[in-house]
């Protein structure tokens, strides 16, 4: 799937800070730096296509722009992945409530997120990956997690066992 256009990232003068989050595994604030070869990765759930981008949106995506920005400044190679849930129950529902084809809707409204980001200048990711286009990856990776039984089956709305 493809992403948005880039902006130019100015460099900024002075000793760039380190950012801290929260960590929920140690249930503190630390600081998000790179303790190895100057690589880090960023992940970041991204959007379901199904109506128009938002205020909320916009928020989330300036949050984790800033810290690549950040991130970037301090001179290192940030590996940047966002995924987009180009298939989920609510635009299904809003594709039949509506009478539009599920994939038109999807790729309209991915449209419309990437005007909206360039239009911040948020920074786009390095891949940019619609749920459809890894079904079988993310069906893989879920029969393993059953496997080595850290995850389990459930039952579905019609009855029969997800993943049977």
């Amino acid at each position: 799937m493809r992403a948005w256009l880039r902006p130019a990232v100015p460099a900024v003068a002075g000793e760039p800070p380190v950012p801290s989050l929260f960590d929920t595994s140690a249930g503190s604030v630390r600081p998000a730096e790179c303790t190895g070869d100057g690589r880090v990765g960023l992940y970041v759930c991204g959007i379901t296509p199904y109506d128009a981008t938002h205020l909320g949106h916009a928020s989330t995506y300036l949050a984790f722009d800033t810290l690549q920005r950040v991130w970037l400044d301090r001179g290192y190679d940030v590996a940047y992945v966002q995924n987009v849930t180009d298939v989920d129950d609510p635009l299904l529902e809003r594709a039949a409530a509506t009478g539009v084809d599920w994939r038109d809707l999807a790729a309209e409204q991915v449209e419309l997120f990437r005007t909206d980001m360039e239009a911040l200048r948020i920074l786009p990711p390095d891949s940019y990956v619609g749920v459809t286009e890894v079904v079988d990856e993310v069906a893989a990776a879920v029969a393993e997690l059953v496997r080595r039984g850290t995850a389990y089956p459930v039952a579905t709305p019609d009855g029969a066992e997800a993943g049977a």
